[in-house]
């Protein structure tokens, strides 16, 4: 299924519209649609598409070969053997036209560099003799993010400097959940958020004709579910220490989210968790925030870190954890867990950034200005769930998950606080509510009011 990823064709449509030679490199973790993409974008152009497996280096010589032999219609040549990649991809350059932009995409881009060495250098050098002065359009996608950064992307790859543009895919905004389910009630889709996410595969996977909690125990907690053992695959295809990372990330998910806390809990120096911070940064499975109105974020000490991949974060605190009861089957013992926590624990949570979305969307709409800035802010007296500030305005932003309406305490606590940001400029008050406002929060006249549910 294809949904919501204008942008990324409009850069390859793009692309294929430029003169000469263009080298996309798109990347992104597991099942988050490159291919789809690619599939969505080569539809009725002369694509040549290449999805590499987990072969041997002949065998992707042959197969590759196959298929350029067939693409250019040459059966006469149907018995030619190539030597190496090399000659191979020399041999399909010769072939290109001169009037017509042929595509030729290769996914899943990091099986052909595990298996031939100087896979990256090799198309370093087809490139800048032969490719670039092609009407081709070569496209490299990979989703083992290191290993894209290490061949293509960072300052020392081999294919540094070569590309014309580059797509990091990313997981999809919550107003996508419907294009995936569309008769999902307002209350399941912000469910679903918290739990299935946005990463497009692990929609397709909820079953619409099923309740949300029948497809949490099929679709995660079933020991035999494709989503059952999703994370394990997603973190070992990077990498690294494996049993470092899912550490580091329980502790997380249990609340930690201190540096200093962190390092306590595993007992491992402050200095050594650094790179595997970074690695989960990169794959965005966790950002570090600090308070928006940090004027040096990078040195500032109230870093907190937290999961932002809202699969990962459910599944390493209901799934990872509770792994030894739902392997001998035992799921009604994380279904009550789920039933008592998942609400105050997750939905609550995932609606502040429901309300950043529509923040970021519509600023407009919701605040009266364009911010500059939004983002939690904290010290240690107090919390605000988002803080916007623009040159002329800040607004300060309660979000409020619960079944009764919000009233007039609220508004009295977020005035309150004001007196922690130290600003000159007017506030506006903004409340997003899951089910509607008292009649005491009405002609309040800094105040905006939004509810989720009608």
């Amino acid at each position: 299924m294809f949904v919501n990823r204008d942008d990324e064709l409009a850069t390859l449509n793009r692309e294929y519209s430029r003169k000469g030679s263009s080298f996309t490199v798109i990347y992104g973790r597991r099942r988050i649609g490159k291919t789809a993409l690619i599939t969505q974008y080569i539809q009725e152009k002369q694509a040549l598409y290449y999805y590499a497996t987990q072969i041997r280096h002949n065998q992707h010589i042959e197969q590759m070969a196959s298929q350029m032999i067939s693409f250019f219609n040459l059966p006469y040549l149907e018995n030619m053997k190539f030597s190496d990649l090399e000659q191979l991809l020399i041999f399909f350059s010769e072939q290109l036209p001169d009037d017509k932009k042929i595509i030729f995409a290769i996914d899943e881009y990091q099986e052909l560099v595990k298996v031939i060495p100087g896979c990256s250098s090799i198309f370093q050098r087809v490139w800048d003799l032969n490719f670039q002065h092609k009407q081709i359009h070569l496209i490299l996608c990979g989703s083992v993010l290191s290993m894209m950064h290490s061949e293509a992307l960072a300052y020392d790859a081999p294919l540094y400097g070569r590309r014309t543009s580059n797509i990091h895919l990313k997981a999809m905004k919550f107003g996508n959940i419907k294009d995936f389910i569309p008769q999902i009630s307002p209350e399941d889709a912000m469910r679903v958020y918290a739990s299935f996410g946005t990463v497009p595969k692990y929609l397709e996977m909820y079953d619409n004709q099923m309740d949300f909690i029948n497809n949490i125990a099929n679709c995660i907690l079933n020991k035999n579910a494709y989503l059952y053992q999703e994370v394990k695959f997603l973190l070992k295809e990077e990498k690294g220490d494996g049993p470092t990372y899912f550490s580091l990330l329980q502790t997380i998910s249990m609340g930690e989210r201190k540096i200093g806390n962190i390092a306590k809990k595993l007992q491992i120096p402050s200095n050594h968790l650094t790179r595997y911070l970074m690695k989960l940064m990169d794959l965005n499975i966790i950002e570090k925030e600090v308070p928006v109105t940090e004027s040096n974020p990078l040195k500032s000490k109230l870093g907190r870190y937290r999961i932002i991949d809202k699969f990962v974060d459910f599944w390493f605190y209901y799934v990872y954890k509770n792994s030894s009861m739902l392997e001998i089957g035992q799921c009604s013992f994380v279904l009550d867990e789920i039933e008592k926590t998942f609400n105050q624990r997750f939905v609550s949570f995932v609606f502040e950034d429901y309300a950043k979305e529509c923040l970021i969307e519509n600023p407009m709409k919701y605040l009266g200005f364009v911010p500059l800035k939004i983002g939690r802010w904290w010290n240690k007296n107090s919390e605000i769930d988002l803080v916007a500030i623009g040159e002329n305005n800040i607004a300060l932003i309660e979000c409020k998950w619960q079944n009764q309406p919000v009233g007039i305490h609220t508004y009295q606590d977020i005035v309150k606080k004001t007196q922690y940001i130290q600003t000159s400029l007017p506030v506006t008050y903004v409340f997003f509510a899951k089910k509607g406002f008292h009649n005491s929060l009405k002609d309040i006249p800094d105040l905006k009011t939004y509810s989720y549910i009608n």
